[in-house]
């Protein structure tokens, strides 16, 4: 299942015996529901959105088969679309929070974890190691490994390049043979490259589970410049500037944390391609009606398809409301309010400061 959003919602489900109907006829039943229908996402295929959108454009009519060409073209151009919305701001509905290990005395650090190619190499079945493996010169541990028989989520442990064997995180699941496994090249932050870093914090722990959070200003190129000497020292660092070089990414953080702090990243939320057009695609209000109607438009030329005003309307109606709900407020000036209403007393102890 391909996952856009979090299900991890409360809800809940309607019962009947909850309200009092007096002596008359039990009431029907309502239709039973998942809690991912029945509350803040909607779970289709990849094949619900594409049958909608040709359904929209009069290529297919209502409860006919679509072909296999055609679902192939449509769902490489949906692709294209989600890839296109995720550099959107306003198309991206939440911020990915990640968290990291500062390294004492690293101010830059490379972030992501890039698809480097293929090597040939054998797995065996109940045995975490690759062997007769052509190792690539720019292969280094904690990469992630994707072929027959290797799980997935399973990377790189150690290298021997004298012996040609690759010690992998978990067991290999079949043996297929001889094949060409892929293998990722990962940044010192490995994750998904972001495109945007909304927010940073760094969390110091104090004692036990507890620990204190100090913000991190997401600054720009020519602020970072103006800094004339990078390289000093503090427990946290105060500012980083994020440059989104390909194919990893480059944090640059000032000051040069000196500790081994927690650093919490909040990453724009990557809409991710589609494999299959059975794939689950698990997506919050409004956004199954704005993707049909997206994919209409472009396939529209495509089929020779006229493109009428009034689906010029829906379209945008659709897209307006999606990027409407993720508007984010608008930052205010904010004072302490001891600046404009000084206290002359400790009451604010009993409330926070909150008032």
């Amino acid at each position: 299942m391909t996952a856009f959003a979090d299900t991890g919602f409360s809800t809940s489900a309607f019962s009947p015996s909850a309200f009092d109907f007096g002596s008359g006829p039990t009431p029907p039943t309502p239709p039973t529901t998942s809690s991912t229908d029945a509350g803040c996402c909607l779970r289709v295929t990849a094949s619900d959105i594409i049958r909608g959108a040709l359904r929209y454009i009069n290529v297919y009519a209502s409860g006919e088969s679509l072909a296999a060409s055609d679902a192939e073209d449509a769902l490489e151009t949906l692709n294209d679309l989600l890839d296109s919305f995720s550099t959107d701001e306003a198309s991206v509905y939440a911020a990915t929070e990640e968290t990291f290990a500062f390294t004492a005395g690293q101010y830059r650090y490379t972030i992501g974890n890039y698809c480097a190619g293929q090597f040939a190499g054998t797995v065996t079945s109940g045995s975490p190691v690759i062997t007769s493996a052509t190792i690539p010169s720019d292969m280094i541990v904690n990469g992630d490994l994707r072929g027959t028989g290797i799980a997935a989520g399973t990377y790189i442990v150690s290298i021997d390049t004298t012996l040609g064997t690759i010690t992998m995180s978990a067991n290999a699941t079949t043996t297929p043979g001889p094949q060409q496994i892929d293998y990722t090249i990962p940044g010192d932050f490995k994750t998904t490259r972001p495109l945007r870093i909304v927010q940073a914090f760094t969390r110091i722990q104090t004692s036990g589970t507890s620990g204190l959070d100090y913000p991190i200003e997401i600054t720009s190129r020519e602020r970072y410049n103006e800094i004339g000497y990078k390289g000093i020292s503090a427990p946290w660092p105060v500012a980083v500037w994020y440059n989104p070089t390909m194919p990893l990414g480059e944090l640059y953080f000032y000051q040069n944390p000196s500790g081994s702090g927690e650093l919490h990243l909040f990453i724009s939320t990557i809409l991710r391609t589609i494999c299959n057009i059975t794939d689950h695609i698990v997506l919050p209000k409004g956004y199954v009606r704005w993707l049909k109607w997206a994919l209409a438009k472009e396939l529209a030329t495509e089929y020779g398809k006229s493109w009428t005003q009034q689906h010029q309307n829906n379209w945008k109606e659709a897209r307006d409301l999606v990027k409407a709900l993720n508007k984010v407020p608008t930052v205010v000036s904010r004072y302490d309010d001891f600046l404009v209403n000084p206290r002359r007393d400790a009451g604010w102890i009993l409330y926070g400061g909150f008032r």
